[in-house]
């Protein structure tokens, strides 16, 4: 019988699967300048290595296509009292902290995280594996005379072995403390999701404070420059005033509407900025409450260096880099005991010929 040539075999192999990775370049679009025009279904859903139609892809732009299943707007935030009720900045940091997906990104991470230092303590565990084979064979030997002679054989071997690691020298307990601080790691990032938060919310809730607070002032300055250009014009009605006091006037009040103008844009971009921080619907309508009543924290008239050390202590980059350490010297534990010799337990029942045999090691 001819035996196949593996070289052979082998170049044949990888010349299939430079091919199917060559054709796959179609997927990619056909040249630098031109739109990319992909197949859509009826939702308007790209199909992965599809192509459009020529007529589709003649007058093409570089628009994608519109998806009808992505094409929802966000509901406002639902609040029955929202534009009666004042909120404060700890009902909108609590609103954040419940809404914003930004913290139950970090919250689903760090859950994974911990179910992985759980699968890292299952090592301590035994292991049981079972396994069954069965085997078939025919085989056909020419006699004399034209006579065949038959040989067909079956059989089944089971298998259940139990194996338990004893002694590793430490490579075990090196693994679970890297996951356990990885698990610390992703729990520190879950608080400094939360923290960081915290910032944006409270950074653009003083910001929209501010910006009302400018829109009242323009507010009035329009009062008063509309005030004085109507007594400019009442002068020049009783010819005690000038042309020019009046045309002084009017360019004030011109000046102050515009800067109301501009103050009343700079709120709405901070009441937008607000909703944004807050990761809630920029549809949402609420009425934020003020900033006369809030003190100062007595935490800030600490001296500086009271101040820098608390930071140290408890800023999450520092405590996530400082567990990322002990990880890492973890690991170095665990590649070291991985050269060392190991104890197992293992028990083996094999079942063949109607019969179970035990072998321990």
């Amino acid at each position: 019988m001819c035996q196949p040539s593996w070289p052979i075999v082998l170049t044949i192999l990888s010349a299939l699967l430079v091919g199917c990775a060559t054709s796959s370049i179609e997927m990619a679009p056909d040249q630098p300048d031109r739109p990319w025009v992909p197949a859509t279904n009826a939702a308007g859903e790209i199909i992965p290595g599809g192509k459009a139609p020529p007529e589709q892809a003649a007058g093409a732009t570089f628009l994608l296509p519109a998806n009808s299943e992505l094409a929802e707007v966000p509901s406002p935030f639902g609040l029955d009292h929202t534009r009666t009720h004042s909120f404060s900045l700890a009902d909108l940091i609590d609103i954040a902290q419940s809404n914003n997906p930004l913290t139950r990104s970090a919250w689903n991470r760090a859950r994974d995280v911990a179910l992985a230092a759980g699968i890292a303590k299952s090592t301590y565990l035994p292991r049981l594996t079972a396994a069954a084979i069965g085997g078939y064979q025919l085989s056909q030997i020419a006699g004399p005379l034209g006579t065949t002679a038959t040989n067909e054989l079956r059989g089944t071997i089971s298998l259940v072995s139990f194996e338990w690691l004893l002694f590793d020298f430490g490579e075990r307990a090196a693994l679970v403390e890297a996951a356990n601080q990885a698990s610390v790691i992703s729990n520190i990032g879950f608080t400094a999701a939360h923290q960081q938060l915290i910032y944006d919310v409270s950074l653009a809730f003083y910001a929209n404070a501010a910006a009302r607070a400018r829109v009242g002032n323009a507010v009035q300055s329009l009062k008063n420059a509309k005030s004085v250009q109507a007594a400019a014009e009442n002068r020049m009605k009783r010819g005690i005033g000038t042309a020019i006091e009046v045309a002084q006037a009017r360019q004030a009040t011109a000046q102050a509407r515009l800067v109301m103008i501009q103050a009343t844009g700079a709120a709405q971009n901070a009441y937008l900025t607000l909703i944004s921080a807050m990761g809630i619907s920029p549809l949402t309508q609420i009425k934020v409450a003020g900033v006369s009543d809030r003190r100062l924290s007595p935490e800030l008239a600490g001296s500086a260096e009271r101040v820098i050390s608390a930071a140290l202590a408890r800023r999450p980059d520092i405590l996530a880099a400082y567990a990322a350490q002990k990880a890492s010297l973890a690991g170095v534990r665990a590649a070291e005991a991985e050269f060392l010799p190991k104890v197992f337990a293992i028990v083996t029942l094999t079942k063949q010929a109607k019969a179970w045999h035990i072998v321990v090691a």
